[in-house]
């Protein structure tokens, strides 16, 4: 069996079906289950498994290679894409807060519509709940903002965080509280238009401020773990967001995948270079190879030996000619004389008197 799959492999359509599976395995590891997962998937049966299977030769190892990044690419920016333009869950504020009670001070905030255009008149809306403010602090906010940005997490237009680059482009909504929040929830609307087609982030927070020490105390909503911001909205159609992208996503395949596959090619590269040395060497060392005979059954190249004397004729028999060995003064490694560099380590070996 084993031996007929790699029969089957060696021919077109054997390898246009391994290329084939090891796309799709690429792909799926890399969109839904972990993309630095996808890396061992895809040496596994990106190069792994082609030379098991006799497919060796340098040169298709790396085509096939470049054929896997350019389709995984684009194959998944569908289904990321769809999932960016998914809406997500209401977001609420920490509950934890000591003194609230395990109390959200703002609840069920969202964005909508999610996705829509450049004259698309944007809702986002939030609930606040007395109970969520910490004992001690005044019932009555100081304010709540509304930032949106291209920046995720960000709060500021003027000192973005260390993930982004200055220039983005930042958005600053503002609700003042006039009168204390009581035992009736209070629902707070921001509307505004998105000036442009992207991928955007918002964040909401209100301050507070202690009754004794006046200072003030600020919560904000809880986002996605690594930048504390909430998707949302998708300016744009489809294709411009799955054009967005993919970009990126070429990037990221090439780094990540493209990198330590090929860094994996040229080793293997090396050490079968080094192995084919080595066995050039050990054949130069063993002499010319006798030729077969010529027309007629004479031999052509090589004069037929002398026979041997016998020890009743009084001539000493002479030992028969050998390949010196000697061993590397780097490595140790055994090597023979007529060789210049050690197949082992490297070094230079000095020719022998």
């Amino acid at each position: 069996m084993t031996r007929g799959f790699r029969d089957f492999v060696q021919k077109p359509l054997g390898k246009v079906l391994l290329i084939a599976v090891t796309i799709l395995v690429v792909f799926a590891v890399y969109v839904y289950v972990e993309a630095i997962i996808a890396i061992p998937a895809f040496l596994l049966f990106g190069l792994a498994l082609p030379i098991w299977a006799g497919l060796k030769r340098p040169r298709y190892l790396a085509l096939s290679g470049l054929v896997v990044i350019l389709v995984v690419a684009p194959i998944s920016s569908l289904v990321i894409t769809q999932d960016i333009r998914t809406p997500i869950s209401p977001a609420d504020s920490l509950a934890t807060i000591p003194g609230t009670g395990g109390t959200s001070l703002l609840q069920n905030a969202s964005v909508s519509p999610y996705t829509g255009d450049t004259s698309t008149n944007f809702t986002w809306t939030v609930t606040l709940y007395r109970a969520g403010i910490p004992s001690g602090n005044n019932s009555t906010p100081l304010w709540l903002n509304l930032y949106i940005s291209t920046c995720p997490g960000a709060t500021s237009g003027t000192s973005p965080p260390s993930w982004c680059s200055a220039g983005y482009p930042f958005i600053l909504l503002n609700y003042t509280f006039h009168q204390p929040l009581n035992a009736t929830p209070l629902t707070v609307t921001f509307h505004h238009t998105i000036p442009s087609d992207g991928i955007w982030d918002w964040q909401m927070g209100v301050y507070t401020s202690n009754s004794t020490t006046h200072r003030p105390f600020y919560q904000n909503l809880v986002g996605d773990p690594t930048y504390n911001a909430l998707e949302g909205p998708v300016v744009g159609g489809y294709w411009t967001t799955y054009g967005s992208i993919l970009p990126t996503l070429y990037f990221d395949d090439f780094l990540f995948l493209g990198a330590p596959y090929y860094f994996i090619l040229l080793l293997y590269l090396l050490f079968k270079n080094r192995e084919q040395r080595r066995k050039d060497a050990a054949a130069r060392a063993a002499g010319p190879v006798p030729s077969a005979s010529g027309p007629g059954g004479t031999d052509t190249s090589v004069a037929p030996a002398p026979p041997p004397l016998s020890k009743s004729a009084g001539a000493p028999s002479a030992p028969l000619p050998s390949v010196k060995e000697r061993t590397c003064p780097s490595c140790t490694a055994v090597v023979y004389e007529n060789e210049t560099t050690c197949w082992k380590c490297g070094a230079t070996l000095t020719t022998p008197a």
